[in-house]
């Protein structure tokens, strides 16, 4: 068993929605704490990075300015410019 103390009007909106709802305020303590726990879990999930990460990387390459040429590449293409169909 767990004991929260809230204040009154808490307690009076908590009674309203319970009745609204057909459930006990104990019933629907325990769901809004269910959904705060799950929601709190999913939050906490790996990012699309941290799952990946081990695919994640740097490639060698003795050019220094391949990077700035596939980026200028890509903004033409993005923007229309020369070079573009």
């Amino acid at each position: 068993m767990l004991t929260v103390k809230i204040d009154p009007k808490l307690r009076a909106q908590v009674r309203a929605l319970a009745s609204e709802l057909g459930v006990t305020t104990s019933e629907l303590v325990r769901e809004a704490l269910r959904q705060r726990v799950a929601q709190r879990t999913r939050s906490r999930a790996k990012s699309v990075f941290a799952a990946t990460r081990d695919l994640c990387g740097v490639a060698e390459t003795s050019d220094p300015e391949l990077s700035s040429r596939r980026m200028s590449v890509l903004l033409r293409a993005l923007h229309g410019g020369p070079g573009t169909r």
